[in-house]
């Protein structure tokens, strides 16, 4: 080797090049979810963080909107009632701690649904409670209210908010970016954007918007005619049906679009993601979560299937079917659960998941491992393979 390359200096330069370029090199994404009450006290955030920097997480979800609340400083949402009384905000707490160890920090918002207790909420300020007209309303002109004030939660996750209706979506889009453009997160991380059911959606606004467009109230299509100035023969209901589908599906694609335009307006480095049902078909059909087109539009920048299936054969039919959908893999963190599994079965997820190509995987969640630490231990494992 020539000694004048030394003598110049030239080959520290070109060492400390090749770092740098490996250093651009994608690291695969070791993720977790954080459920709220694990972050409110600087206790219990200092304990995730050395939890997560021991054992290789590279991207924390913390949930920073539960049921309505906020879990940070708002100008905009009630202060959540298991926080201090005192000013403690966990996000602006964990978000320096996360960075100082190299692990970024996605701001996990639930959207629509806002309420899950058996009783509704004392507060009157409450969302539900405050802006009743917001909720979502079933087929049969119910609303969400009713079933909880009837009959608790009676199987259903809770209350929605509606989709449909322009009022929840400018306030939620104002919740999103509040924390934008106050805290310094990497990610805003979406959960419950999707519609309840498919037979959800029929909030007035929303009804309101689709008569405007088809001069049809979508209400009729499943329930008789009734006493509606307009009778529909079987064939005209299957096409408006068609179309009353479609029209659920682009409304909350749209809106989907419109949080990723105005984030990035706000801050161009933060990633949109969401929290995503495990079979794009179902959930395409069945939730109106077209999130195969939220990706290849470039709406979202990623998402995390909710691949929570306890049997492998579910679990790999999931998976062949986002691969069915020739998506970039890079783009799809598979979600795996601990909640409803022992270690073995959970840790081999990880396992089938890599052999499919996915290799950003994101555990659902540290909850487990608050309740029983060594839980993890098979999952850590399997993670370092």
């Amino acid at each position: 080797m020539n000694t004048k390359f030394f003598k110049a200096g030239l080959i520290p330069a070109f060492l400390i090049l090749i770092s740098f370029t490996q250093s651009l090199i994608a690291q695969d994404v070791q993720g977790i979810w954080v459920v709220r009450h694990s972050i409110t006290s600087p206790e219990k955030v200092r304990r995730l963080i050395t939890f997560a920097s021991v054992n290789g997480y590279t991207d924390l979800f913390v949930q920073v909107r539960g049921r309505g609340d906020a879990y940070y400083n708002s100008s905009i949402v009630p202060r959540a009632h298991l926080l201090p009384k005192n000013a403690y905000d966990p996000l602006k707490d964990i978000i320096p701690l996360a960075h100082a160890k190299g692990i970024r920090i996605h701001a996990w918002v639930n959207m629509y649904l806002s309420w899950s207790a058996r009783k509704l909420p004392r507060n009157p300020e409450h969302i539900v409670n405050k802006y009743p007209h917001w909720v979502e309303v079933n087929s049969s002109g119910k609303s969400d209210l009713e079933f909880v004030s009837q009959n608790g939660r009676n199987g259903r996750e809770g209350v929605y908010l509606s989709p449909m209706n322009d009022q929840v979506n400018n306030h939620l889009l104002q919740v999103i970016n509040e924390i934008v453009a106050s805290y310094q997160v990497d990610g805003v991380h979406l959960d419950y954007v999707r519609f309840q059911d498919r037979n959800y959606g029929y909030n007035r606004d929303g009804r309101k918007k689709f008569l405007m467009t088809y001069n049809v109230d979508p209400i009729t299509l499943g329930n008789g005619n009734g006493s509606y100035w307009y009778r529909l023969n079987p064939e005209e209901k299957e096409k408006y049906w068609i179309y009353w589908n479609e029209f659920r599906r682009a409304e909350l694609s749209r809106y989907i679009q419109r949080i990723s335009n105005s984030i990035h307006q706000i801050n161009p480095a933060v990633k949109l993601s969401a929290a995503v049902k495990p079979n794009p078909e179902v959930a395409r059909k069945r939730f109106f979560q077209d999130w195969p087109a939220w990706l290849s539009s470039g709406s979202m920048d990623f998402v995390v299937p909710m691949n929570y299936a306890v049997p492998a054969n579910n679990f790999t039919h999931s998976m062949s079917m986002m691969k069915n959908e020739r998506l970039p893999l890079d783009r799809i963190y598979m979600g795996i659960a601990t909640y409803n599994q022992d270690s073995s079965t959970s840790g081999s997820k990880i396992h089938y998941a890599r052999n499919a190509g996915f290799n950003n995987l994101v555990i659902f969640s540290y909850d487990t491992y608050e309740k029983n630490p060594r839980y993890f231990d098979q999952i850590h494992r399997n993670l370092r393979k």
